[in-house]
């Protein structure tokens, strides 16, 4: 089984190989980059000394810089990778076999066809974790000076640092074999596994958005200007903490009422996200094992 499914998914496995490829030597040069930025305007100093306060304009600067176009490519490529490498790899698994099908010969030798399947899903599955694993380790590395002095709370960074990464690669893997196996289709499987993958993902941006988990209140002392140039966006936050992402400021008397996420949810989030995608994964490809033997009955 194991030459079987790398005769069948070598192209998959190949494009997956380039991709990381492309990603890790751009991740190379980036972080490379920042790093040599960041010793040269003395950062790593200032956050020692004063917590950012002294270099505000040093620190916004640096993140424009690096934020804007240099980021944006890998960005972009990192933004759509999981479902349409999800939908690439599941929709041939079961719509190919259906449409061609090649499934009459395939499930009729010595190897039944659940065992045929849950090798082949443990093989690409573990395949798609690596994947998932290693873009997430290059970049949180490529990523690590800006890491120390913004917020990881909010995307890019939050989509491909953490688990967020592979557990949206196996949502997708999961949603496009489901679509496959019900379309006996290749190509409409491919597409059904996307778009449907884009339900679980506005899931979770509306978590690490609008729902706000894990947030906290605080009271901030104040006075006069302070008060006033005060904001959501202030750098340091005005909780005094860089990585804090602050989501309402009010100003009352000589202090203001701060809401914000702190910067320690990164891994509640993180994982809350994670637990989303894995459950309409698993869900999805556990349907498609179930429904095997009713769809090609």
């Amino acid at each position: 089984m194991i030459w079987v499914t790398w005769r069948q998914h070598r192209v998959q496995a190949l494009l997956m190989a380039g991709v990381f490829v492309f990603i890790a030597v751009y991740a190379l040069a980036f972080g490379l980059w920042a790093r040599s930025v960041f010793n040269s305007d003395d950062l790593g100093s200032c956050l020692a000394r004063s917590g950012g306060v002294d270099c505000a304009a040093t620190i916004t600067s640096f993140l424009r810089e690096f934020n804007r176009g240099p980021a944006l490519p890998l960005n972009l490529l990192l933004f759509t990778i999981p479902g349409i490498l999800g939908a690439v790899v599941g929709g041939p698994l079961l719509g190919q076999e259906l449409e061609r099908g090649t499934w009459q010969l395939a499930w009729s030798q010595t190897v039944p066809r659940t065992r045929w399947l849950v090798t082949k899903l443990g093989l690409i599955t573990a395949a798609l974790i690596a994947f998932g694993v290693a873009v997430t380790a290059v970049m949180t590395w490529a990523w690590g000076p800006l890491d120390q002095v913004s917020i990881r709370l909010q995307p890019p960074p939050f989509n491909f640092e953490g688990v967020a990464l592979a557990c949206s690669v196996l949502c997708g893997f999961g949603l496009a074999l489901l679509a496959g196996l019900l379309l006996r289709n290749t190509i409409g499987g491919m597409v059904a596994g996307y778009f449907a993958w884009e339900v679980p993902f506005i899931a979770t941006t509306l978590v690490t958005g609008p729902l706000n988990l894990f947030s906290a209140t605080t009271t901030v002392d104040c006075a006069g200007a302070a008060c006033a140039a005060a904001s959501t966006n202030s750098t340091p936050p005005v909780t005094g903490h860089l990585g804090d992402l602050v989501t309402g400021v009010t100003r009352a008397g000589g202090h203001l009422v701060v809401s914000y996420l702190p910067a320690s949810a990164f891994w509640p989030l993180q994982f809350t996200v994670g637990a989303i995608y894995l459950a309409v994964g698993l869900a999805a490809a556990g349907t498609a094992v179930w429904l095997l033997h009713r769809r090609t009955t």
